[in-house]
């Protein structure tokens, strides 16, 4: 050879560096991205007809599939015509093929649902209260006297439909097999009072003060007869500010247990008493506004709510941080605020009642919103409750 041929096929010679002929962004290849998954780009093939097809495509570039992985189709492209060559040095021609993107990826969770729906079995009908829970009774805001919308005659005419229908829901448990004792809760503000106005509505109650402590003791005890009755009776009755004895100023002049709420509740203790029922009561200490009760194994604590000035949650965390035991309860409940609330603050439940008074013209008159009366029934055993129902 000469060294002019020599010349000629160095000049001539082509590269042997394989030439793509995939479109741009379709070169085969293999991109791991940060997560584990990779990102798996074919060279041009025949149709991949099902998983496992797809599956040793990748696996033929390269890419493993580790267990827990699959692979995913992300696109696919047909082209009727496109330029190829099978092996290096041959004529390029043209033909079908397929473009595939696959991922390999974490493959997600899957259930069997016919596995699934077979595992489930329909729970046998139970009784709404099992034997031994309590069966609750919480009421407050009557202010008995207070003449707003249907006056003093419907809070009673009110107090005597929550309690038939707490009667109604009680006797119904009992015949699917609920044996458990009663809790008949007052959360305050049983009477209206002249105190918490500082006298200045003496001119509009519809009831003196000693008949509206009349009346809530003849209320209270058609409540705790009607129960005793049927099943063991516990009555716990805490203070509310309108039911105080004595206010100079805006200032409570006595003990805050000084109470027409707790000296109409120990009035009807006293003739329940003597009537041979037995009947267990609790009422807040000396100074007391607040107190605890066992149900069935759940603590409940009662306050009216008046102290709290709203803010609930950090009242009862600051009790939890004094290590007193309203801090620790189950179920919190309390009234004052004359609207029907629920909320639970951790494991702990605040109720708070509606009123069951006839409303009131000064907050409407300030542009306030009216709510419905909202006395609760539930039941509670074991730290725990359920079965809440308005009454």
């Amino acid at each position: 050879m000469s060294l002019g041929d020599r010349l000629e096929g160095l000049r001539e010679a082509k590269s042997t560096v394989p030439q793509s002929t995939s479109p741009q962004g379709w070169e085969p290849g293999i991109k791991y991205e940060a997560d584990g998954s990779r990102l798996v780009t074919l060279p041009p093939s025949p149709a991949l007809a099902d998983e496992a097809s797809w599956a040793d495509a990748v696996r033929a570039l390269g890419a493993d599939v580790p267990d827990g992985y699959r692979v995913r189709l992300v696109e696919a492209k047909y082209d009727p015509a496109a330029w190829h060559r099978d092996t290096e040095g041959e004529d390029a021609v043209t033909r079908p093929i397929w473009r595939y993107r696959f991922a390999v990826e974490v493959a997600p969770a899957r259930l069997d649902v016919d596995e699934l729906l077979a595992s489930v079995r329909k729970p046998k009908a139970k009784p709404e209260a099992a034997s031994g829970e309590t069966y609750c009774f919480f009421a407050g805001d009557l202010q008995l006297g207070k003449p707003d919308g249907d006056g003093s005659a419907g809070t009673v005419e009110r107090f005597y439909a929550s309690l038939d229908r707490a009667l109604t829901r009680f006797k119904a448990l009992r015949k699917r097999g609920h044996s458990g004792p009663v809790l008949l809760g007052w959360v305050g503000d049983c009477i209206e009072g002249t105190e918490s106005q500082g006298s200045h509505l003496l001119a509009r109650l519809d009831l003196t003060v000693t008949e509206q402590v009349r009346v809530y003791r003849r209320l209270m005890a058609e409540q705790v007869a009607a129960f005793a009755e049927l099943a063991p009776v516990h009555v716990a009755v805490v203070p509310g500010n309108h039911d105080e004895a004595k206010r100079v100023g805006n200032q409570v002049a006595t003990r805050y247990d000084d109470s027409w709420a707790i000296e109409g509740a120990a009035q009807v203790a006293d003739v329940m008493a003597a009537k041979g029922y037995d009947i267990g009561w609790t009422f807040p200490g000396h100074d007391g506004l607040h107190l605890t009760v066992d149900a069935s194994g759940t603590r409940i604590g009662l306050l009216h709510g008046h102290q709290t000035r709203g803010k609930m949650q950090t009242w009862l965390a600051n009790k939890a941080l004094d290590r007193e035991p309203i801090g620790t309860c189950d179920i919190v409940v309390s009234g004052h605020f004359h609207t029907l609330r629920l909320e639970h603050m951790g494991p702990t439940t605040w109720m708070q009642t509606g009123a069951l008074d006839g409303g009131s013209v000064w907050w409407t008159h300030k542009g306030g919103l009216s709510s419905p009366p909202a006395a609760l029934t539930f039941i509670a055993g074991g730290s725990r409750w359920h079965g809440l129902e308005i009454v």
